[in-house]
């Protein structure tokens, strides 16, 4: 697949000669631009109607939950010992309106109402647009649920009248929403589904489910109400090591935590302590930290330091990061390293803080050399491997796919064979695979090597099972021609 050059500016120069002139060539652009958009979306229901699910095939099902087998057949599950057996699903016709790998019937799935589609389809849809399989997935989703529950729309955006991100806006609202609140949003907004935004359509669709489902609806507002969590998020993390933590829970509960927190944050101030000279806000944050261990904050509030357990053992409280430091930088002259475990840059004084600690048990271990060769006779990938090829690839190698390496499997290229004709378990012969695309090498004829494991370490030649090559690497992934070499 290759791009039309574009043109640099001083070649524009003769052919936009006025800004009426490039005016209409963005016009035309965009026109163009839209188009190919509701084209991907018609190419999507295409795809998707020819990957039915046929009998024992598994059908897709929603990310980060199992596919479902096909309902009312049998399906095939090889087990441990090698045996093939098939077990009965449940019988429902053509459409998937949730059923769970028991066949019982579940509350309605964002894939309500939708065609079965092939489990493994996606995948290869997505590579071809250039995106996720996880991203593929849900353009074929929302092209289905346009098709079939958006019917109205539908033909408007096929017409070119609406924006193919506008009503995948809309497809996206009715999600999980039963049938009759999916018609009434699209008898009222393909009027206007060209410029409805999204405030308006939140409102329409809540109009709709206190219509149609008033109690449910009202089940569900108390339900968000009486939610309860503590979330990190890892995105706020900045250069300096900062991040936002969300809690909501009890009220009297929180209330005595931030007494709690507002009495640390007093202590911390006093001359001595590590807050003092501090704002109030500052020493309210550092006080979060100490009651990340308990015995130091009992200490603290009885008038004592804030010595983990009193004084009477070491630190309490372990985190393990990869943090990559240049030779200059263990000198002293380049300020910035990189926190492996949340993938960004982080100033090197950040780090030699967090080193140096005292409320943190800090362990050294051995440097891994990425470039080492490791080599094991068995099928089982030792730790140290294992680690190895996590940081030599942070990421799933399948192509566009950013699951983290910690969370994926370890592949072995090459299937391991026990007669010594498969390929070995060693640094040259293993990858980061996540689940999804580790069954899709597996049994959905998706096949890779690496380009040159020594050369060129973590750049993985793909092909999908109908012949279109893939280069993923360190700097991402992109569509060839053929493979050479």
């Amino acid at each position: 697949m290759t791009v039309p050059p574009v043109a640099a500016p001083a070649e524009l120069a003769d052919v936009a000669v006025t800004p009426a002139a490039l005016l209409d060539r963005v016009r035309a652009a965009r026109e163009a631009a839209d188009a190919a958009e509701v084209e991907l979306l018609v190419l999507a229901v295409e795809w998707a109607h020819a990957h039915p699910v046929l009998e024992g095939q598994e059908a897709w099902g929603v990310p980060g939950v199992p596919g479902v087998p096909v309902p009312g057949v049998a399906r095939e599950e090889r087990h441990a010992d090698g045996a093939v057996r098939k077990v009965a699903a449940a019988p429902v016709e053509g459409f998937l309106f949730g059923i769970d790998a028991a066949g019982d019937a579940e509350p309605p799935s964002e894939l309500a109402g939708l065609p079965l589609v092939r489990w493994d389809a996606p995948a290869a849809f997505a590579a071809a647009n250039s995106m996720s399989t996880e991203a593929g997935q849900a353009l074929i989703r929302d092209a289905l649920t346009l098709r079939h529950r958006l019917p109205k729309v539908w033909r408007r955006t096929v017409a070119g009248e609406v924006p193919a991100w506008r009503a995948r806006r809309v497809a996206q609202a009715v999600l999980a929403r039963p049938d009759d609140v999916a018609t009434y949003v699209d008898d009222h907004v393909a009027p206007v589904a060209g410029s409805v935004g999204v405030t308006r359509l939140d409102r329409l669709v809540d109009e709709a489910m206190l219509r149609l489902h008033a109690e449910e609806r009202e089940l569900a507002q108390l339900e968000a109400l009486d939610a309860r969590y503590v979330r990190l998020d890892e995105r706020s993390l900045n250069h300096t090591g900062l991040a936002e933590l969300v809690v909501r829970g009890d009220w009297k509960d929180l209330h005595d935590v931030e007494a709690t927190i507002t009495a640390l944050a007093g202590v911390l101030g006093r001359e001595g302590q590590a807050g003092h000279g501090e704002s109030l806000d500052v020493r309210r944050s550092m006080a979060v930290g100490v009651l990340a261990d308990p015995a130091a904050a009992s200490a603290l509030l009885l008038g004592g330091e804030a010595t983990p357990c009193g004084g009477s053992c070491g630190p309490r409280r372990e985190i393990v990061l990869y943090l990559h430091l240049t030779d200059a930088a263990v000198w002293g002259f380049d300020t910035v390293g990189r926190n492996q475990t949340a993938a960004r840059p982080e100033l090197e004084q950040t780090i030699r803080s967090w080193c140096g600690r005292t409320d943190t048990h800090l362990t050294v271990k051995p440097v891994i050399d990425l470039a080492e060769h490791h080599h094991v006779e068995a099928y089982e990938v030792p730790d140290r491997l294992r680690e190895q090829v996590a940081l030599r690839d942070p990421q799933c190698v399948f192509p566009w796919c950013t699951r983290p390496a910690k969370a994926c499997d370890c592949d072995h290229i090459t299937a391991y064979a026990t007669d010594g004709t498969g390929g070995p378990t060693c640094s040259h012969n293993t990858a980061p695979l996540c689940r999804r695309h580790h069954r899709l090498k597996t049994h959905a004829g998706w096949t890779y090597r690496p380009l040159d494991p020594v050369i060129d370490p973590g750049v993985y030649a793909w092909t999908d099972p109908h012949g279109h090559h893939y280069l993923r690497g360190p700097t991402g992934t992109r569509i060839i021609d053929e493979l050479t070499g």
